[in-house]
């Protein structure tokens, strides 16, 4: 297991698309704790809980990230016709999408914990530069939070590009489903069902404040949201490993 995860993490060492992915999300993440602290808004007041919540909230974009990348380590093999070899280096399928379950959830976890601690720290110094010295939040859960949904959905990345072995669909389908589904139709529509599913549960877990009144307590959500990647895994291997690789 050690060698195949060693194996993991050289592929993406060397993909350039990996290293790009990274920067635009450490970027991205700056400009998004910049934009929502400064741009006014008919939204929380200035400094409150909800306001530095929002501010924060930069798992969303590492989540996607992740499940991205999840895909791509995944379906990539699949696009490129380099699955044979990795299953002529290791004929135990299963143990191959177990590393591939491993290194990209340790690498989601660590781009979570490292990306929040890089916005929180971002925050506090624009916070400090407009007058407020103290975030009223709960920092750990925050942080574990976001470190926990960057982690799991990239395994939900690796699962679904197992099942459908398609880059752009997986992606595609795993965005359109977490943002426009789940977060724009059954979020208004049913958020008694939507807090139970992937991205509710997310939400609750990286969230504090008026908006995690709705949702499941993070403990709670933290159980869902491990208790999906590891449904949709294991859906994985009972329908993907068996089927012919090509």
């Amino acid at each position: 297991m050690r060698r195949l995860v060693a194996q993991e993490l050289f592929k993406l060492r060397t993909t350039p698309a990996a290293w790009v992915a990274l920067v635009v999300t450490l970027g991205l993440a700056v400009a998004s704790v910049i934009s929502n602290i400064l741009v006014p808004s008919n939204g929380p007041a200035f400094g409150s809980e909800d306001h530095i919540n929002q501010a924060l909230s930069v798992s969303a974009l590492t989540s996607m990230v992740m499940l991205t990348i999840g895909i791509l380590v995944m379906a990539g093999e699949y696009r490129h016709r380099t699955i044979m070899q990795t299953y002529l280096g290791e004929p135990r399928r299963s143990l191959v999408l177990i590393a591939k379950l491993a290194t990209v959830g340790g690498l989601g976890a660590l781009l979570g914990a490292v990306i929040f601690g890089i916005a929180y720290t971002v925050a506090v110094t624009v916070y400090a530069a407009n007058g407020v010295h103290t975030l009223p939040v709960d920092l750990t859960q925050l942080w574990l939070g976001a470190t926990l949904a960057s982690s799991v959905y990239g395994l939900l990345g690796v699962a679904l590009g197992s099942l459908t072995r398609n880059t752009v669909a997986a992606i595609l389908g795993g965005i359109g489903w977490a943002m426009i589904i789940e977060n724009g139709i059954l979020q208004n529509v049913v958020p008694e069902v939507a807090k139970w599913l992937p991205t509710g549960a997310g939400v609750a877990v990286t969230s504090v404040g008026s908006v995690a009144d709705t949702l499941l307590t993070p403990w709670l959500a933290a159980v869902v949201l491990v208790g999906w990647a590891a449904a949709i895994a294991g859906l994985a291997a009972r329908i993907s490993l068996p089927r012919e690789a090509h």
